[in-house]
C-alpha cells in the first residue's frame, strides 16, 4: 500500500504513535494526541559502503527504495529495499489487543520487530555489490525538550541487549499553535504550566547491541535470512505517566484523573517487566484476533477502513480511575480540536462495543445518565450535546438544537441495544429513573402532534451562541424518535413503569403512521417536511426579536432517514416503517446523493459527506437485504486524500465542510462484521435467547461471530458459507438459527 499517515495506539492509556512518512517524522506522546511533539525515529540499516538507509520517519539518512506499508487490525509493517545489495528491510510495530482482557489491552507498550532478508530481484536493477551475510541495523531517537540516553548492560550474561530511555514533560491540554491543515505544527511548549512528567523506554530483547555514536540509539548486527526464518531484532517500547493525566470535567478545580493502568503497574519498570515476560503470549492472542478478521471476506477498502478506524478509536480512548473508586471511560474526541464528544459519537461507535466489549458501553451509559439536565416543560430531562461523561457539571459546545433530541434518543436506543445484546437487565434497573426522564422529554418533543419533533420546541435552552439553521421537521429525527419511544416502551415495561410505557407505545403507533403519510414521496422519504418559508419566534433562546426563516417543504433525499432503526433491527425489534419503502428509500437516496467520496447526507447538500453515516447506512442496507452496493472504496479514497502529500488528518470522517479529523467515528466499520452475516441477537426475547444469521450464499465466506465469542476460553464461533451455499456454524456456543436453508441434524433454521 502507498505510504500515508497511520496511527497505532493503546486502549485507554493515551500512548500513541502517529506515523507521518510524508513529513519524515512520527508524532508521539504517552498522552497521545495528533498535536503531540514530533519525534525523529531513525530506523534502518547500514549498507556495506557506509550508506545509512532509513524509513521515512527522520529527516536524516538515505531513504529506502520503494517504501511501502502493510497494515492489519493491530499492527503495521513498513518495508523498503536496498537495490544495490538486493536487501529487503522490514519494521513491524504491533499494538496488542484482545477483547475483554483489560490488562493486556491497557498495557502502555508496543512490540517492534526488524528483519533483513534477500530481495531476489528489484525491477531489473543489477546489483553493484554482492549481498552481505549480515547487516548492521539501528534505531535512534531525536525529540526536542526530551532527555534521551542509551545504554547496554555491563553483565554479558544479561538477557537484554540494551535500552533507550526518554523523559519529557507533556501538557495535559493540547496546543493548537500553528496547527494548520497540513498537520505540520503541533508543538506543546506553550502549555507547560499544566504539564506532567512522562517516562519511556525501548528495550532490545536481542543481545549484542552497541550504543550508537551520539548515545541516543542502539545498533545490532543481524544476519540476512530468508523470510520465515524467525531471525528478527525484537524490541519493546513502553511508556509511563505516574501523575494524573486526564481532566474529567471542565471545572478548573478538577484534579487530573490518573490513567487506569496505574492500578496495574506501579512504575515503568513494572510495565517493561510484564511486557517482556508475556510478550509471546500477548502477541499470540493479538495475532489470533487479526487472523479472524483477515479471514472475513471484506473488500480491501472495507478492511483498510476497519483497521484505520480501530486504531484511531483506540488513540482517542481514555480509561481512568476516579477518586470515588469508580472508573471512567471515554472513547472519542470530535475533530482536531479535541472537543468533548457528544453522546452521538457513542451511538456511531457502538458497533465496536457490541462486537467486542459491551461492558465499556455500559460504563459510558452510566456516565452519560449523570449528565441529564432537568426539563421542566416535559417533567423529564434531556442530554446536552457535547457531554462525554465528565465527573461534574456539563459541557456546552456549539450546540445544534436538534441534537438535544437526537442525543436523548441515542441514549434510549443504546441502552436497549446493550440489554438485548447481552441479556444484562441489571443496567435497566440502574437506569430506571433516567429512562423515565428521557422518555418524558422525547414524548414532549413533538409539540404539535405532527409526528415530527420541532427544533424550536419551547423550553429547551441550547445556549445563547448557537443559532440553528437546520430544517425544523427532519424525517430522520422523527424516525429516530419513534424508534427511541419503542425502546422506551420496552425498557419501561421491564421496569414495571406501565403507565409511561403505555404513553410511549401509543405515540409510536400514532406517529409511525404520520411519518408514512406525510414523508413518503414517490420513491423515498422526504428529508424534511416543513411548511412554506416564514419567520417564526425562536423559542429556544427566548428572545422576542429573534426570528428563524424556515425552508419550504422539500422532497429531497437523505441517506440517514432510517438510521435510528439499525440497532433495533439488529435486536429483532419491529422496524416500525414499511420494509419495502425503507429498502427503496436506501437505494433511491444513494442514487441521488452519490459523489466522489460517498454519499452526501442529503441531495440538497451532496458534498456534506460523513463516512460513519455512510457506513451506518450500508449496514442497514445489508440487514434490509435491499441489494445496496458497497461504496467503501469511495470512503477509503477520502482517507488516502486526507493522509498523503502534505495532509495528515488521521481517520477523517467528513469532507472539507466539517472539522472531523483524527476522529474515533471509524469504529462504525465494525458494523460491517455484524451486518454481512446479518447477525441478529436478542437475549431478552420471549421464550428465551434468539440468535440468527442469514448471510448471502453466492460465494464462500467465513464471518467470525465476534459477539458470541468466549474470549477467555479462546472460542469464537464462525459463520461459514460453503461453495455450495450451505451455511454452518463452527465452534458454536449459543444455538444459532440459520435462516433460509433446510435443517441439518442438530441444526436450527428459521
Amino acid at each position: 500500500m502507498q505510504l500515508m499517515t497511520w496511527m497505532l495506539a493503546r486502549l485507554g492509556s493515551r500512548f500513541t504513535l502517529l506515523f507521518e512518512p510524508h513529513h519524515r517524522r512520527v508524532k508521539h506522546s504517552a498522552l497521545g494526541r495528533p498535536v503531540a511533539q514530533p519525534l525523529e525515529l531513525m530506523v534502518g540499516l547500514v549498507e556495506p559502503d557506509g550508506t545509512q538507509r532509513v524509513l521515512p520517519f527522520a529527516s536524516q539518512g538515505t531513504l529506502f527504495e520503494n517504501p511501502e506499508q502493510f497494515e492489519r487490525l493491530n499492527s503495521i509493517t513498513f518495508r523498503g529495499f536496498s537495490p544495490h545489495y538486493r536487501l529487503r528491510f522490514e519494521l513491524n510495530v504491533h499494538s496488542v489487543f484482545y477483547p475483554q482482557d483489560e490488562r493486556l489491552c491497557l498495557m502502555p507498550a508496543f512490540y517492534l520487530e526488524m528483519r533483513i532478508s534477500p530481495a531476489k530481484r528489484f525491477r531489473g536493477i543489477k546489483p553493484r555489490h554482492p549481498m552481505p551475510d549480515k547487516v548492521k541495523l539501528f534505531i535512534r531517537l531525536g525529540r526536542s525538550d526530551t532527555s534521551i540516553t542509551a545504554g547496554v548492560p555491563d553483565d554479558p550474561s544479561s538477557p537484554l541487549g540494551g535500552w533507550i530511555d526518554m523523559a519529557y514533560p507533556s501538557p495535559l491540554e493540547p496546543s493548537f499553535k500553528n496547527h494548520g491543515a497540513g498537520g505540520r505544527a503541533g508543538g506543546a511548549a506553550d502549555a507547560m504550566s499544566t504539564a506532567v512528567e512522562v517516562q519511556e523506554r525501548i528495550v532490545s530483547l536481542n543481545t549484542g547491541c552497541m550504543v550508537d555514536g551520539e548515545g541516543k540509539g542502539l545498533t545490532l548486527d543481524l544476519p540476512v535470512t530468508e523470510m520465515g526464518s524467525g531471525t528478527k531484532w525484537r524490541l519493546v517500547w513502553g511508556a509511563y505517566c505516574p501523575q494524573g493525566a486526564v481532566r474529567v470535567g471542565h471545572e478548573p478545580e478538577n484534579d487530573p484523573a490518573p490513567l487506569r493502568y496505574l492500578s496495574h503497574w506501579p512504575s515503568l519498570d513494572a510495565v517493561m517487566d510484564e511486557a517482556i515476560s508475556l510478550r509471546d503470549d500477548r502477541l499470540a492472542h493479538s495475532r489470533r484476533l487479526e487472523k479472524l478478521i483477515d479471514q472475513a471476506p471484506l473488500e480491501t477498502a472495507q478492511r483498510h477502513l476497519l483497521n484505520q478506524g480501530f486504531q484511531m478509536f483506540l488513540g482517542n480512548s481514555r480509561w481512568c480511575d476516579m477518586k470515588d473508586g469508580s472508573q471512567w471511560f471515554a472513547a472519542g474526541q470530535e475533530g482536531r480540536r479535541h472537543d468533548r464528544s457528544p453522546l452521538e459519537l457513542g451511538y456511531y461507535t457502538s458497533p465496536f462495543y457490541l462486537a467486542l466489549w459491551p461492558q465499556l458501553l455500559a460504563m459510558q451509559l452510566q456516565q452519560w445518565v449523570r449528565m441529564l439536565e432537568t426539563h421542566e416543560p416535559s417533567g423529564g430531562a434531556h442530554f446536552v450535546h457535547g457531554v462525554q461523561g465528565s465527573a461534574k457539571g456539563s459541557a456546552r459546545l456549539a450546540l445544534s438544537r436538534h441534537w438535544v433530541i437526537s442525543d436523548s434518543c441515542s441514549y434510549l436506543l443504546l441502552l436497549q441495544a446493550y440489554a438485548h445484546w447481552t441479556g444484562d437487565q441489571s443496567v435497566l434497573r440502574e437506569h430506571a429513573q433516567g429512562i423515565a426522564q428521557v422518555a418524558k422529554f422525547v414524548l414532549w418533543a413533538d409539540q404539535d402532534d405532527s409526528g415530527f419533533p420541532l427544533s424550536d420546541s419551547e423550553g429547551i435552552d441550547a445556549g445563547a451562541n448557537s443559532p440553528d439553521s437546520m430544517p425544523h421537521r427532519q424525517t430522520h429525527l422523527a424516525v429516530k424518535r419513534v424508534a427511541a419511544l419503542q425502546a422506551a416502551f420496552d425498557l419501561l415495561t421491564r421496569n414495571d413503569q406501565s403507565e409511561l410505557a403505555h404513553r410511549c407505545q401509543q405515540a409510536v403507533e400514532a406517529d409511525a403512521g404520520k411519518i408514512e403519510a406525510r414523508a413518503w414521496v414517490g420513491d423515498h422519504y422526504a428529508a424534511y417536511v416543513d411548511p412554506t418559508p416564514t419567520a417564526q419566534h425562536d423559542a429556544w433562546i427566548a428572545a422576542p426579536e429573534t426570528a428563524v426563516p424556515l425552508p419550504a417543504q422539500t422532497s429531497g433525499y437523505a441517506i440517514h432517514t432510517a438510521g435510528g432503526l439499525l440497532l433495533p433491527i439488529m435486536m429483532a425489534q419491529p422496524a416500525l416503517l414499511d420494509l419495502q419503502r425503507l429498502a427503496e428509500d436506501v437505494n433511491s437516496a444513494a442514487r441521488e446523493t452519490l459523489v466522489a467520496y460517498g454519499s452526501g447526507l442529503t441531495s440538497e447538500d451532496i458534498e456534506d459527506v460523513w463516512v460513519s453515516r455512510n457506513v451506518w447506512r450500508d449496514c442497514l442496507a445489508i440487514y434490509l437485504d435491499c441489494g445496496h452496493a458497497s461504496r467503501a472504496q469511495r470512503y477509503w479514497d477520502l482517507q488516502v486524500t486526507c493522509n498523503t502529500h502534505t495532509q495528515s488528518m488521521g481517520y477523517c470522517d467528513t469532507y472539507v465542510g466539517h472539522e472531523q479529523s483524527f476522529s474515533a467515528r471509524g469504529a462504525a466499520s465494525f458494523g460491517v462484521l455484524l451486518a454481512c452475516p446479518r447477525l441478529v441477537i436478542d437475549r431478552l426475547a420471549p421464550g428465551g435467547v434468539r440468535i440468527s444469521v442469514e448471510p448471502q450464499r453466492h460465494y464462500p465466506q467465513r464471518w467470525p461471530l465476534l459477539p458470541l465469542a468466549d474470549w477467555k476460553a479462546g472460542r469464537v464461533p464462525v459463520c461459514v458459507v460453503n461453495p455450495d451455499g450451505h451455511v454452518s456454524i463452527e465452534s458454536e456456543s449459543d444455538p444459532v438459527i440459520i435462516h433460509g436453508q433446510q435443517a441439518s441434524p442438530g441444526q436450527m433454521i428459521g
